[in-house]
């Protein structure tokens, strides 16, 4: 059988852990992080951003500045950052071609190491900026605070009304 005061007891300990993720969840999810890298690709090159490797499950928002021409851009997993370093022919996760001014928005799918490069086809040289601004809440995170607080509640209940009947 059951012992209704352990399981009481752990659904309050899982509350507990779920409350505290979450409010790490909110904490790191309020601050954005802005990284801004200059850009200066001589035509024809193909060159990697330096960027932090690590990246949450987050939005990411990538403000494109050039004063004249276009790049592209490639967004790879470790794996495949490797494979394109070593061969230059990889399949990136996320690539976005002819840039000249844009904004681009997208989620990144998991924790990870992630890398991006830029790519001039053109012959003459590029100059501007690139903006990464990281935003919103960690999804792993998220789901995580939820699961722990659903199933803290759930044993908590559950906990209370064995002890009622007993």
């Amino acid at each position: 059988m059951i012992n209704p005061s352990k399981l009481h007891y752990t659904g309050i300990v899982l509350l507990m852990m779920g409350l505290g993720f979450s409010i790490l969840t909110i904490m790191r999810g309020l601050p954005t992080y802005v990284n801004v890298i200059q850009v200066g690709l001589p035509g024809n090159s193909t060159f990697p951003l330096f960027m932090p490797s690590m990246w949450s499950p987050r939005n990411v928002r990538i403000a494109i500045y050039l004063s004249s021409g276009e790049i592209d851009l490639l967004i790879f997993d470790k794996p495949n950052f490797n494979a394109f370093m070593r061969s230059g022919d990889a399949i990136p996760l996320r690539e976005f071609k002819g840039l000249r001014g844009e904004v681009i928005n997208f989620e990144i799918p998991a924790r990870g190491e992630y890398y991006m490069v830029a790519k001039n086809r053109g012959a003459l040289t590029v100059d501007g900026e690139i903006v990464l601004t990281f935003w919103g809440f960690e999804s792993d995170l998220t789901y995580l605070s939820i699961a722990l607080l659903v199933l803290g509640v759930a044993f908590w209940i559950y906990g209370r009304f064995l002890k009622k009947g007993s």
